[in-house]
């Protein structure tokens, strides 16, 4: 059974044996890809013309047109398309000759699971980033800057000074705050505003790196070090020299890549997979986490020497619900954006359907407040969006849950004395549906959290908002 959502990356498989193939797709499934599988390099520069597709992986032995063809094909018709190669015992010649005409990277047959999905994760941040430099070239006329840090409330004022205090300095940062803060913004302007600034910038996903390929991943690896390591690789960190290193979720690190990330960081030095020989790395690390790591260190799932190294200078990127003040400015800012990418008339919004937004908590953020603004502006007709026509559509999108009407009886009837306030009697309702939920589900929360439709890791900041005891579902 495929386990896909709707961002699902999608995968091309070219390869002349169905067996092939069908593992492959089974195996990237179930890492939450979706699969296009083609059979031939006429297959798939078909599929190529007529489907999106974020990545593709093709063997290079292929009877007719080869894998080489097909590269240089699908580079002519996708330019900034990723191809990674599969290649057979003695064709590492050819797989060498793939990466000079473009692929970004090959592995060797039989395929290692954990290598293909770890190189497809990075096929496709890369070709996110082409994308994201190519439109900020084209809206910035060819100057690529940082994205704009939006809002003059007195939070971002303060998370202003800070970025400036700290960007002076070599000090090790770590970026703490809640999902859709913006905590890799302010990793950039941390960088943008250092002495770094015309350096590398790399950003890893701690959470995306099996642990067995930890080292290979950050460090690098000397040809011939372990099965399918057909020529010598860079690391993270030989990347970044001179640069900054970003490791995003680093409270998802298994206690093993932790003790080898603690070694670098005080040391100065790490060895590749397979060589003796240390090398240096000039490296500024940032971290950034939506977890409480000083709990992780109480609770001995976290070192707490590494901690210590991370957090030099804590900065907490501040939630919306903490600095609802800017949200004209968001908002307007969003409208602006969907427009100069979409093309379409930027449109306006009342000052009711501000009050709206404003009466919600937003415990996604500004990156869930952009996704509802781009709903409302896609959905609702006219040039201006008022306050009736943006509840249903923020709605649509927010903490629901569907019941039946014999669990809490008829929709009570409002008298004249019913409280009116919006916020209140939503904040009244947000509480009785997560008591329903825990109820429901035994006081387990990661259950009641998925029938709510909301992230287990959301729990915590619900509960307090509330005032909602461990035991208060039992």
């Amino acid at each position: 059974m495929s386990v896909q959502t709707e961002s699902a990356p999608t995968v091309l498989l070219v390869d002349d044996e169905e067996y092939v193939l069908e593992s492959l797709r089974r195996l990237l499934e179930l890492d939450r890809f979706r699969c296009i599988a083609a059979s031939s390099a006429d297959r798939a520069m078909a599929e190529l013309t007529t489907r999106d597709v974020d990545v593709m992986v093709t063997d290079l032995s292929m009877p007719g047109e080869d894998g080489l063809s097909l590269l240089r094909k699908a580079r002519e018709l996708r330019p900034q398309l990723p191809v990674i190669v599969l290649t057979g015992v003695g064709t590492v010649q050819s797989a060498v000759a793939a990466m000079k005409q473009g692929a970004v990277d090959f592995l060797q047959k039989p395929v290692d699971p954990e290598a293909l999905v770890l190189l497809l994760r990075r096929a496709v941040e890369h070709g996110k980033l082409v994308d994201e430099v190519r439109s900020l070239r084209a809206l910035a006329g060819d100057r690529v800057r940082p994205q704009a840090m939006i809002g003059d409330s007195a939070p971002m004022n303060a998370l202003r000074r800070a970025i400036a205090a700290v960007a002076a300095t070599e000090a090790r940062v770590l970026i703490r705050g809640e999902s859709g803060t913006g905590k890799e913004l302010i990793a950039h302007a941390i960088h943008a505003q250092s002495r770094r600034s015309r350096k590398p910038f790399v950003r890893v996903n701690c959470a995306a790196i099996p642990e067995s390929l930890f080292e290979s991943e950050m460090f690098g690896h000397k040809k011939g070090a372990f099965t399918g390591a057909v020529t010598d690789r860079d690391g993270r960190f030989a990347e970044a020299h001179g640069g900054t290193l970003v490791l995003d979720e680093v409270g998802t690190l298994a206690s093993v890549a932790q003790a080898k990330l603690l070694r670098v960081l005080e040391s100065g030095e790490f060895a590749p997979v397979g060589e003796p020989r240390l090398h240096r790395c000039d490296v500024r690390v940032i971290s950034i986490t939506n977890e409480d790591l000083a709990e992780r260190v109480r609770s001995g799932t976290f070192r707490e020497d590494l901690y210590f190294r991370l957090n030099v200078v804590p900065i907490v990127a501040p939630a919306l619900r903490d600095r609802l003040e800017d949200l004209p400015q968001l908002v307007s800012h969003c409208l602006e954006r969907l427009s100069n990418r979409d093309g379409i008339p930027q449109k306006r919004i009342s000052r009711g359907a501000l009050e709206v937004l404003a009466s919600y908590d937003w415990p996604g953020n500004v990156r869930e407040l952009f996704h509802a603004v781009e709903r409302a502006a896609l959905l609702v007709p006219g040039e201006e969006i008022y306050a009736e026509e943006i509840l249903p559509v923020v709605e649509s999108g927010m903490l629901r849950i569907p019941r039946p009407q014999s669990s809490l009886g008829p929709e009570p009837k409002l008298d004249e004395e019913s409280d009116l306030r919006l916020r209140e009697r939503t904040q009244s309702l947000e509480k009785q549906l997560i008591l329903e939920a825990l109820r429901r589900c035994g006081g387990r929360k990661r259950e009641a959290c998925a029938l709510l439709g909301i992230a287990a890791s959301n729990f915590a900041y619900y509960a307090k908002k509330h005032q909602i005891a461990d035991g208060a579902a039992s």
